[in-house]
């Protein structure tokens, strides 16, 4: 076999050494590689890359450090040490803040619900006391309308009594005639009026028409011809201290003899309320209802109708 010249051999061996020095660099470090990566894993995480702000700081100025130290120096192993606690306490300072503050948005949002609901407490509270409110104000007003209405009636009730006295006398006197008249007229006209339901004699008497009364129901009118006879009836009624006062409602022919009947004695009993909140004693006062059974006019005419829708006060007789 041939041999290469010993000169060939030497060049060859050059030629090849070379590129092989030159392609291989400096020597990696494998310690550095892995803690530069675990710090850029941390600066890279989304959720912990801007935590930790002081320790990471820490952490990158001890990776220079190792960066800078020759790795078979005996600066080598406490600069290696100091890397890896350095990177360990950054990522556990990130995650702690991380905790931190995801406690605080906790507290934020459970401090968010407590004020929810709070107001909602604070609201359904106000609402509820204004609906009391309001619901004492208005049976407040009801008590004082009904507290007003019941003066306003006793004072027109007194003031019925004691307006004009002498005034109503005087027309008592001049009603009494009318329904002397009136009798008069009935007895002409084949209409007497009959005793009481007792069988007492009939003594002085007056009349309050019908159109006293609102059209077909028992409630008084207010107007000062209406006034005037009332005050002359008490008057009439108060002139015999100690008498049975006898009250009769009568009513025309018209319409449903029962309707005309209730209606009857309702303004009978009308006028009872009236003479009783002028002092006369309840037992003193006799209301009964006839309807159209005992008229004084012929129910043929409107002007007869009206003579016989009327209330007639009697002072019985053999009373005192």
């Amino acid at each position: 076999m041939n041999r290469l010249p010993a000169c060939t051999i030497l060049l060859l061996a050059a030629l090849l050494s070379a590129p092989i020095c030159a392609a291989s660099g400096p020597p990696k470090d494998p310690d550095l590689d892995r803690l530069s990566g675990q710090l850029a894993q941390l600066d890279a995480d989304p959720s912990l890359g801007q935590l930790g702000g002081a320790d990471r700081l820490k952490a990158h100025q001890a990776l220079d450090v190792l960066a800078e130290t020759d790795p078979h120096s005996k600066e080598r192993p406490p600069a290696l040490y100091i890397a890896e606690r350095r990177i360990a306490a950054a990522q556990f300072a990130a995650q702690a803040d991380l905790a931190e503050h995801q406690l605080d948005q906790l507290d934020r949002e459970h401090d968010r619900i407590l004020l929810e609901a709070s107001r909602r407490d604070a609201d359904q509270a106000r609402q509820e006391a204004e609906r009391l409110r309001l619901q004492n104000t208005a049976r407040d007003e009801e008590a004082q309308r009904a507290e007003a209405q019941r003066e306003a009636q006793q004072q027109q009730a007194a003031g019925i009594a004691n307006d004009e006295s002498d005034q109503a006398r005087a027309l008592a006197e001049a009603r009494a005639k009318e329904a002397a008249l009136a009798q008069q007229e009935a007895a002409l006209t084949g209409n007497k009026a009959p005793p009481t339901a007792t069988g007492e004699p009939r003594g002085p008497s007056q009349i309050v028409p019908g159109d006293a009364f609102e059209p077909g129901t028992a409630s008084l009118r207010k107007d000062p011809q209406t006034r005037s006879r009332l005050k002359a009836l008490i008057a009439f009624a108060q002139s015999s201290p100690g008498a049975t006062v006898r009250i009769e409602g009568h009513t025309d022919n018209q319409g449903n003899a029962q309707t005309n009947l209730n209606l009857s004695q309702q303004r009978a009993d009308a006028l009872k309320t009236m003479l009783r909140a002028v002092g006369i004693p309840a037992n003193q006062i006799q209301a009964v209802g006839l309807g159209g059974e005992q008229p004084v006019a012929p129910n043929s005419t409107p002007q007869g109708r009206a003579r016989n829708r009327r209330v007639e006060v009697i002072l019985l007789k053999g009373r005192s």
